[in-house]
């Protein structure tokens, strides 16, 4: 074989496989960014529903304690005024309680 001919065949048929080659290889290349860049945004996704998920359940929690404590301030104050009752008595240590000493307390407790 002679210089030409290898010039002549073999050169142009190495150039063409080494063109397709680089075009394979950055196909490929493109391929997987492109799996990479689909998975990143499902993830994304993934991320901004958790954290809404997230908000929702703060925001929620947060509604609860606060009528959790309007609740308990509510209770605090019939303890304290059923409390205040109970140091006005002069009987305060028997063991029953009269007709108008129970509807008092029912009023207080209302």
């Amino acid at each position: 074989m002679t210089a030409s001919f290898f010039l002549k065949w073999i050169a142009p048929v190495i150039a063409v496989l080494a063109v397709v080659g680089v075009i394979y290889g950055k196909g490929r290349l493109d391929s997987k960014h492109a799996a990479e860049t689909a998975d990143l945004k499902d993830q994304l996704q993934l991320s901004e529903t958790l954290r809404a998920s997230e908000q929702k359940a703060y925001d929620a929690d947060a509604v609860q304690a606060k009528a959790n404590a309007d609740k308990l301030t509510t209770l605090n104050s019939n303890i304290d005024g059923l409390n205040a009752y109970v140091a006005t008595l002069k009987d305060a240590g028997r063991e029953c309680l009269s007709g108008a000493d129970n509807d008092k307390l029912h009023q207080l407790w209302r």
